[in-house]
């Protein structure tokens, strides 16, 4: 999908709970976002462990993306595995598709994790063999398959220590003696029978990288670098954040239904995002998620209406995925003030507005229509909305 800004994903259990999901900053295709996914949850784990008894070398299995029809429609699926001998193995089946005009994308993320059970076995010197079964752990699903390398490259990065280490890609293909992945919904996708024929395995010592987790006005903002991340900031020296955003709207339906709008420093678009997650006892998890580019009217800035009384208008602008329309009400907002931000070499002042209030259904109301199970808009849902004003102090 060319042009497409952001592939947003399922990250961890502990990201989950606060509703906003990891995304990358630049455009991404399907077959990219595990690998996002798949190293913001070995963050998340890490960072649970003694300083002294962790490594950061993950490795997982991630399959080139195959078309999957259901009722007349054509989706792209992949597959990741993700590799921990301390926490257990976790497979991912994502699948996804865009819209008629390119800019809104729907996706669906079944992810089975249970502590025990699946074995990911894979040469840990070169990565020219693996293996995966899942034996009995995710029933009634059931994968089992083999990774033959026909390339494998290495590259020396830096580690968030200071030190140097050899990331391992090698690229192949798939052959399965069984692939049965039993969705939690249907008619969108019931049990899925279509086998990946090519993948890679990634095995990556801890290489410096950037996540950024969106936010949804006041949830998780970002992971600069995984070295900061872990081992704090340097002696003497006082982290800026960089400025991410210009204005942020947050709204929750229900447990694990979500809307969220935002406006990035410097870009022009809106991020329009909707979600809807759950978990599937005993060990399996759910997430359907639709992002989509609006213009900036489709994001108003709060404006007062009368006494003590600010509105917005909002606009879903993503064609057939997300659509409709809504009205943010509140009362006056809070304000601090005296922060900063880092815009490359400059640091620059801005005061923040935090507007509580609710976002109302006008008409036609604001509806993300999942192929899984459409999330309407409701009377009465709590949102917050953050404004940065740059320039004031």
């Amino acid at each position: 999908m060319e042009g497409r800004l952001i592939r947003i994903g399922a990250v961890a259990a502990a990201v989950t709970a606060l509703l906003a999901l990891g995304a990358a900053t630049a455009a991404a295709t399907t077959s990219t976002a595990p690998s996002l996914r798949l190293r913001a949850r070995a963050l998340q784990r890490v960072r649970a462990l003694p300083h002294a008894f962790f490594s950061l070398t993950t490795v997982y299995l991630q399959t080139a993306p195959v078309p999957v029809v259901r009722n007349g429609v054509t989706y792209s699926m992949s597959m990741s595995v993700f590799g921990d001998p301390g926490f257990g193995s976790t497979v991912d089946v994502s699948l996804g598709r865009g819209s008629a005009d390119e800019r809104a994308f729907q996706s669906h993320d079944y992810s089975f994790s249970p502590q025990s059970g699946i074995n990911f076995r894979y040469d840990k010197k070169t990565l020219a063999t693996a293996s995966i079964d899942t034996t009995t752990a995710i029933d009634p699903s059931q994968v089992t398959g083999s990774f033959t390398a026909t390339s494998v490259k290495s590259k020396t990065c830096p580690l968030y220590d200071g030190r140097t280490g050899t990331k391992l890609v090698a690229r192949g293909t798939m052959s399965f003696s069984s692939f049965d992945v039993v969705t939690s919904t249907s008619p969108f996708f019931g049990t899925i029978h279509t086998a990946p024929v090519r993948a890679r395995i990634v095995k990556d010592p801890g290489c410096a990288t950037d996540v950024i987790v969106f936010n949804a006005a006041g949830s998780v903002r970002a992971i600069p670098k995984l070295g900061p991340a872990i081992a704090g900031p340097a002696p003497h020296t006082r982290f800026v954040q960089p400025c991410f955003v210009n204005r942020t709207l947050g709204a929750k339906v229900g447990p694990g239904r979500f809307f969220g709008f935002e406006k990035d420093y410097r870009i022009p678009q809106i991020l329009q995002l909707a979600l809807r997650a759950r978990e599937v006892p005993p060990d399996e998890s759910e997430f359907h998620i639709i992002e989509a580019l609006g213009t900036r009217a489709s994001l108003a800035k709060p404006v007062k209406v009368g006494p003590g009384r600010f509105e917005a208008a909002i606009h879903g602008q993503g064609e057939e995925f997300l659509g409709g329309s809504a009205t943010f009400t509140s009362g006056p907002p809070t304000v601090r003030t005296g922060l900063r931000c880092r815009d490359g070499e400059r640091v620059r002042p801005f005061a923040r507005l935090t507007y509580r209030g609710t976002l109302e259904p006008a008409t036609p109301a604001l509806v993300a229509s999942f192929d899984t199970l459409p999330l309407a808009l409701r009377e009465g849902t709590p949102a917050t909305y953050v404004v940065r004003e740059y320039g004031l102090r």
